[in-house]
């Protein structure tokens, strides 16, 4: 199995997921996932950090050391991720995860409205 998540590590993500819940308490579960990593044949352990909101749950795998996956899952079928397979800095692999998961709800709920979400460049 990798390394597990560091004290440093969960603080890192739970950090980020306090500055995106302001007014309420998201608490970060330690898991183990089972996953067959690319070119190889059996599945292996490896630790993850989770969380939930009402229709979505969040997953970081640590790979290995500064080695970091993301996804979330929507109302427990839809699996979406960043685009981005592997991260080496655990804060831009959160902050990447839930601007994923908050482009996808604003996206899905103002379906059929005329809105464009603008983002400024080098910032």
């Amino acid at each position: 199995m990798s390394t597990e998540f560091s004290k440093s590590e969960l603080t890192t993500i739970q950090n980020n997921l306090n500055n995106r819940w302001r007014k309420e308490t998201k608490e970060v579960h330690l898991a183990d996932i089972e996953i067959v990593k690319e070119g190889e044949d059996k599945p292996t352990l490896f630790p993850a950090a989770v969380w939930e909101d009402p229709n979505s749950t969040f997953i970081i795998i640590k790979l290995d050391d500064f080695k970091y996956k993301s996804f979330f899952y929507y109302l427990t079928d839809k699996r979406f991720d960043t685009g981005q397979d592997e991260y080496t800095d655990l804060h831009e692999c959160t902050d990447k995860l839930l601007k994923a998961q908050a482009d996808f709800v604003l996206t899905k709920n103002t379906k059929g409205l005329n809105v464009h979400i603008h983002r400024e460049t080098g910032i």
